[in-house]
């Protein structure tokens, strides 16, 4: 009988030690999930990270432009009415007077004597 005790023994503690070995290595596999498990949620995040920074960024870049555009329209506004205003009827007449320039009685064309180019 203490034979068979003996074989037994053996054989619970070939068994606990298998198990022991697959316990490790499950804990192992599970300790390497883990990690990438955390290695890539860390990768996603600074990737999310980047991409919010990254739009932040266009939208002040893209306001200041926007800013740009309107100071600019109502700069050509002004310009356009300068210009309107120049070209009056009223600001022609004044600049001639402070010119001094006179209005021609005679207008005379010349006409040449030869024709200088042919088609």
């Amino acid at each position: 009988m203490s034979i068979t005790f003996k074989k037994i023994r053996i054989k619970q503690m070939r068994s606990n030690s298998v198990d022991e070995k697959q316990i490790k290595k499950s804990s192992s596999t599970v300790h390497n999930v883990n990690t990438l498990l955390l290695l890539t949620i860390g990768f996603v995040g600074v990737l999310y990270l980047v991409q919010v920074n990254s739009l932040s960024t266009k939208g002040y870049t893209i306001k200041e432009l926007e800013k740009k555009i309107s100071e600019t329209q109502k700069e050509q506004e002004v310009l356009q009415m300068r210009i309107v205003e120049a070209q009056s009827l009223g600001q022609l007449q004044q600049k001639i007077d402070t010119l001094g320039l006179i209005k021609s009685e005679r207008v005379d064309y010349i006409k040449p004597a030869q024709i200088v180019a042919v088609r």
